[in-house]
């Protein structure tokens, strides 16, 4: 017989004998009477209470609604709110080795300096030059630089025009601008930490000479770019999807704009105001929209007495000439 084969017949006799071995050789122990086992009620009865729910966090208050600040300031050193921030502002505008000067260097402008209220407090700043090159932006908190994004247009293929800040979700900051070469608006988020939120294609657009966006609490973002075509728009909602397809809808003034802001007016209503070119002067147009960029209803404007001879610069659209055209 093969060795395996013998192998494997004499493993049962030498478990067989190692059993026995040690039953012999163990003692019979003496009982102990055992205790009964406690019951479930005495178990629970016996164990501590469970903690109470962690009390729910407050839910964080929205950033509050409408366009950016802008301003254009001639020294950034004039500013209270920018001058905790003039070291790392000295740094991206005068580069590192004039920063280091006894002096500090003087940023001297102009600079365009726009300003948001982030959800839940705190700023959300954008510098540039008067020409919007050379962008830094900024989130603040009670004055304290919370993050610094010193190229935040870095990796968009350019030129990238007309950046745009405004709040972003997580209590971060977004900003939206147009690009170029590929004819769109892009979107480009962080959060409250300045991590990378999202990058979003927000609206196609052959043309752009001026941008425009506002946060519309429970809504999203409202943008509009402005050009020789007219004012197209997009409503770039709250989940990042955008509303009015990739192309927007075409809103307000047929002709041409020189630029568009944007106002809410609520939770279902906003204005798109136009300042349009005309023979003998640029003219002030608004248009009135719900969330699915169709027209609301306005009061027709007062007709001017019949002894005055001004003439005024507002006209009101919305009623009769704000419907949306197809792109």
């Amino acid at each position: 017989m093969p060795s395996f084969a013998r192998r494997l017949l004499l493993l049962p006799g030498l478990l067989a004998a190692v059993g026995c071995s040690r039953a012999s050789s163990s003692q019979p122990e003496a009982s102990v009477p055992s205790e009964p086992a406690p019951s479930s009620s005495e178990v629970a009865s016996s164990s501590p209470p469970p903690p109470p729910p962690a009390p729910a966090l407050p839910p964080i208050p929205p950033a509050p609604p409408g366009e950016a600040q802008r301003k254009t300031v001639q020294a950034l050193e004039r500013e209270p709110l920018l001058v905790p921030q003039l070291a790392p502002l000295r740094a991206h505008f005068l580069g590192l080795r004039q920063a280091g000067q006894v002096d500090g260097g003087t940023l001297r402008g102009p600079f365009l300096v726009q300003r948001i209220e982030r959800s839940g407090g705190g700023d959300g700043v954008l510098v540039s030059r008067a020409d919007e090159s050379d962008p830094f932006a900024m989130a603040l908190d009670r004055g304290q630089l919370v993050f610094s994004k010193e190229r935040p247009v870095a990796g968009i293929t350019p030129p990238v025009q007309h950046i745009t800040i405004a709040p972003g979700p997580e209590r971060g900051i977004v900003l939206f601008s147009y690009v170029a070469t590929l004819h769109l608006v892009a979107a480009r988020m962080w959060a409250d930490d300045g991590n990378p939120f999202a990058e979003n294609v927000v609206l196609e657009a052959p043309e752009c000479d001026a941008l425009a966006a506002a946060y519309w609490p429970g809504n999203g973002w409202l943008v509009a770019c402005s050009s020789k075509d007219g004012t197209r728009a997009q409503l770039l909602r709250e989940n990042l999807t955008s509303a009015w397809g990739t192309a927007g809808l075409v809103l307000g003034n047929a002709g041409p704009v020189a630029s568009a802001r944007i106002a809410i007016d609520s939770p279902t209503e906003w204005t798109l105001v136009q300042r349009a070119r005309a023979i003998g002067g640029d003219r002030t147009l608004t248009y009135r929209y719900d969330a699915d960029g169709q027209p609301v209803s306005q009061p027709l404007p007062q007709p001017m007495p019949s002894s005055s001879t001004s003439k005024t610069n507002v006209e009101l659209g919305g009623m009769t000439g704000g419907n949306p055209r197809a792109p």
